[in-house]
């Protein structure tokens, strides 16, 4: 070789250049988001009044990394300091967890819920954006937010996040058109396994509960998410029309809870305990045991029904619970009520007190305006005839029956034993 040949050698190998047989082209990047899929997980009901609703969550499994995150919007903690307070006040602090897939399905089988998974067919570049949206919002300045349990809850961020990387599909698909029920429609239908919350979360419900909503808002529910997601179609190759669901499987099944397709036809049984527990006020008339058995009954009655309409008067003035405030249940459960008590126990002869008498004027006045309201609720913007049919009676028998107590002339009763 020449000492010329040696030089460009020399200069190829210091500069870096390749021979053109060893020449590669450059490998081209892989687009952003080709190894991410994309699911969303509804989960069905529990046994706790914070189950009953479902639940959903989005999984993100990268193949790349083999990583399969879930993002869940529902993570609380009641231990967390001020939780309590700020749900009392109607601001509980909620904030989206991130968790591994194997995690999530221990949770879930411990729990005996059902878990349902639809892959969702979105172009790379929307899978990655949602990977990045959800990673970002999980940071720790960012991941907080006020929970509202029917406008922005662990369901309407999943739908948000959802919405965001469909540009906006979701919610053109969904508002404006009509929705199955109000809020209170599937709040009823959702608590038919515990009569009690059902009639206590009843009382605390006011009239915004009632006006209608669209689909859109309806996916306060998570199994709404999913239906909406399984009915939506989507921009494809070449611009044809694609279902958004690529996918569905189960993930686990149990059967173990489940959530009735419409509410409960209990107001009978409301009518039914109204009824009996009046009869029962009404015999602190009578003479002998019965009358104190009667008069216990309607102290009972009337401090029950005073410390729920001093609780329903402080979720409306007194916090953030905009689904409680202007709530025409506090014309039945009345605060007045605690003030009609000692007339049941004053001594006869003495005459009813003058502030026991105004109290239970007005408690019949208003448990009276509260059951024509209730009866027409298109004048009360309040469906609460389930709530009336248990409340009207008692209340007003309670209020006659100290007031009859408290009216007899001495000797006329004798004083409980």
């Amino acid at each position: 070789m020449s000492w010329v040949a040696r030089m460009v050698v020399t200069i190829a190998i210091i500069l870096g250049i390749s021979t053109p047989t060893a020449a590669q082209e450059p490998r081209p990047e892989e687009p952003a988001g080709e190894s991410l899929q994309v699911f969303l997980m509804t989960m069905g009901p529990g046994a706790s009044v914070y189950e009953r609703y479902g639940h959903n969550a989005i999984w993100i499994r990268d193949a790349v990394t083999g990583s399969d995150l879930v993002y869940n919007y529902g993570t609380f903690d009641f231990a967390a300091p001020g939780f309590v307070m700020n749900f009392v006040k109607g601001r509980p602090r909620y904030w989206l967890g991130v968790s591994d897939l194997d995690w999530t399905l221990r949770q879930y089988t411990h729990a005996q819920r059902d878990v349902a998974v639809q892959e969702l067919n979105l172009p790379a570049a929307d899978r990655a954006e949602l990977a990045r949206w959800l990673a970002h919002n999980a940071l720790p300045e960012n991941r907080v937010y006020t929970y509202d349990y029917f406008l922005d809850n662990c369901s309407t961020r999943v739908r948000d996040a959802l919405d965001h990387v469909l540009h906006g599909a979701l919610q053109a698909a969904t508002a404006g058109r009509e929705a199955e029920g109000n809020f209170r429609f599937h709040t009823q239908r959702s608590l038919t396994n515990d009569v009690l919350m059902y009639t206590g979360i009843m009382l605390g419900q006011g009239p915004r509960t009632d006006r209608p909503i669209d689909r859109w808002e309806e996916m306060f529910l998570p199994a709404k998410v999913q239906e909406r997601v399984r009915e939506l179609n989507v921009s494809g190759p070449g611009g044809t029309m694609v279902p958004l669901v690529a996918s569905e499987r189960i993930l686990l099944e149990f059967g173990v809870y489940h959530v009735e397709s419409a509410p409960p036809a209990w107001g009978w049984k409301f009518q039914v305990v109204g009824l009996l527990v009046a009869m029962l006020i009404a015999t602190g008339l009578m003479r002998g045991g019965m009358q104190v058995i009667g008069r216990v009954t309607a102290t009972l009655w009337l401090v029950v029904a005073g410390i729920g309409g001093v609780v329903l008067l402080f979720l409306w003035l007194g916090t953030d619970h905009v689904f409680s405030a202007s709530n025409r249940n506090i014309l039945l459960m009345s605060p007045l009520a605690p003030f009609v008590v000692p007339l049941l126990w004053r001594r006869a002869g003495r005459g009813p007190s003058r502030l026991g008498a105004l109290a239970a004027a007005g408690m019949i006045l208003s448990v009276t305006v509260g059951a024509l309201l209730a009866l027409a609720p298109s004048l009360g913007g309040q469906w609460n005839l389930q709530v009336m049919q248990l409340a009207t009676l008692p209340g007003i028998a309670a209020c006659l029956v100290a007031l009859a107590v408290s009216s007899r002339p001495a000797g006329a009763l004798p004083p409980p034993p």
